[in-house]
């Protein structure tokens, strides 16, 4: 996709990416800098949305010390 730089170094997301990727006016992105690319990353807007998912998978704390402690058990 093609977009063109203003000249004070504006650029404008295609509203086909906007609605994609969640980036309405007011919200944020971060620029990062990669192997001579520039990245435009979407940040969520609530800080709980963020927070979901991030312990996906097998990790069940729970599981971890109830296993714990039937070893205990079990050495007793």
């Amino acid at each position: 996709m093609l977009v063109r730089v203003s000249p004070k170094g504006y650029i404008l997301i295609p509203k086909k990416l906007r609605e994609r990727y969640k980036v309405n006016p007011g919200g944020k992105v971060k620029l990062l800098e990669e192997e001579g690319r520039i990245i435009i990353k979407p940040l969520p807007e609530d800080p709980i949305e963020a927070a979901c998912g991030f312990l996906k998978g097998d990790f069940s704390l729970t599981q971890d010390l109830l296993k714990e402690h039937q070893k205990e058990l079990d050495a007793e």
